[in-house]
């Protein structure tokens, strides 16, 4: 900081980043939230479902063994359904399997 050069406000806890309408810190709340969830959702099953990445209203999941594929195939709706119960609005509509 230069001399005669107002202190920038430092922020101390996410709530102050978002209470600055601040839409980064928002993107990554949610990114940690979802990323905490899905670990709590899918057990000893995340050795065979790896969450990949997330872009707009789609959720990217490595399945690494066919059999895996086949169970995410059939709990897919539910997953999203536990997955948005945990947002203000549902966020996540699909999930692609990679």
């Amino acid at each position: 900081m230069k001399f005669g050069q107002n202190p920038q406000k430092q922020w101390r806890s996410s709530h102050e980043l978002d209470s600055m309408r601040n839409p980064l810190a928002r993107r990554l709340n949610r990114l940690m939230i979802l990323d905490h969830v899905w670990k709590q959702l899918v057990g000893n099953k995340g050795r065979f479902w790896v969450l990949k990445a997330v872009k707009d209203d789609t959720l990217y999941v490595q399945v690494k063994v066919s059999v895996a594929k086949n169970e995410l195939i059939a709990k897919r709706q539910q997953l999203m359904a536990e997955l948005n119960k945990h947002f203000q609005t549902p966020w996540i509509r699909h999930i692609d399997i990679c």
